[in-house]
């Protein structure tokens, strides 16, 4: 019996392990009392996290370490140097501390010159650094390559990089709009006086290049005052979205396109037989069509001036688009 009751009791603790598989009537999340009195009185539970649910929380985003902030600005509190030398064990204990040399020597400036001599040298434009380059050239310009070289770098860094270009061409263009507007103009009244004069017979008709150039006129002086108010006044490229500037550029082309069909328009009204410029006689037929107005000398001049200043003025307005292009370029690389 002795034994018996030996062998039990030595197997009593294998026996008293419970069986992970066997269920349990009460939730793993629930904390039962080890007081033999209350067994089944929960205390403070733990939240059930299954099905993914996380368990509450009183964190906020960005409320983290608000406790530890203060309200005064992230500057340095002492000089570079000193926290130099504060940080100076830590860097050299990592694994490359790096070679530093401990003592220095301050050059004088002939020592500096014979040896670094760029130095010395003073601010330049980036195109014009060239050391291959001698400071003075001799001989004419028509044969020195040198100096022809120099001359057409000199011209493209003042079209590219001088500030007043853009303000030279849009001038130009707001010229030679502004004398059109006006050219148009005075021909609309020469038109009007001739069609309410005394004579029923002395009727002329207004061509389509006085009401083009009118309405291109008008619409491009406002226009060209703002471009160059954007053009200086503006953020640069750097702070402003190239594409929005490149965008106000291709403006230019709607432009040329109404400032080219507003040339050939005047010089088709120069070539007409039936308007002012000949004198065919406005009551007989030219090519199986009445004239449309007699001879006219003053209406003529003006439109002749008209034709020319369209003309000048279409170049302007593609020497002007190209130049604004390549300016952007050039800022852009």
């Amino acid at each position: 019996m002795a034994q018996r009751a030996s062998s039990s009791a030595t197997a009593s603790p294998e026996t008293d392990e419970k069986d992970p598989h066997i269920p349990s009537s009460i939730p793993p999340w629930v904390h039962i009392s080890s007081s033999d009195s209350t067994p089944f009185l929960p205390q403070p539970s733990r939240p059930n996290t299954r099905h993914y649910k996380p368990p509450p929380s009183h964190y906020k985003p960005g409320r983290k370490w608000d406790g530890y902030r203060t309200a005064e600005p992230a500057l340095l509190s002492a000089p570079i140097a000193e926290h130099q030398v504060r940080w100076a064990g830590f860097m050299d204990s990592g694994p490359n501390p790096g070679v530093r040399e401990e003592e220095g020597r301050l050059m004088g400036a002939q020592w500096m010159a014979d040896n670094v001599p760029i130095t010395t040298r003073g601010w330049e434009a980036e195109d014009e650094a060239r050391a291959d380059m001698p400071e003075t050239l001799t001989g004419w310009w028509l044969f020195s390559p040198e100096r022809q070289e120099r001359t057409v770098r000199l011209f493209w860094r003042l079209l590219l990089k001088n500030p007043f270009t853009p303000l030279l061409f849009r001038l130009t263009c707001l010229a030679f709009a502004g004398a059109s507007l006006g050219l148009a103009g005075t021909i609309y009244r020469a038109v009007y006086n001739v069609n309410h004069d005394a004579i029923a017979d002395n009727q002329c008709a207004t061509r389509a290049s006085t009401y083009m150039a009118l309405i291109v006129g008008a619409v491009a002086v406002p226009y060209i005052g703002y471009v160059t108010w954007d053009e200086y006044m503006s953020k640069p490229l750097g702070l402003r979205s190239a594409v929005a500037k490149t965008l106000l550029l291709l403006c230019d082309l709607y432009f040329i396109v109404f400032s080219a069909s507003n040339l050939s328009l005047a010089f088709d009204a120069l070539d007409d037989h039936r308007w002012a410029c000949f004198d065919d006689g406005y009551d007989a037929n030219v090519g199986g069509v009445g004239a449309t107005c007699p001879n006219n000398p003053s209406i003529c001049s003006r439109q002749r001036a008209l034709s020319g200043v369209l003309l000048i003025s279409l170049v302007a307005w593609l020497a002007t688009f190209s130049v604004s292009v390549m300016r952007v370029v050039e800022k852009l690389r």
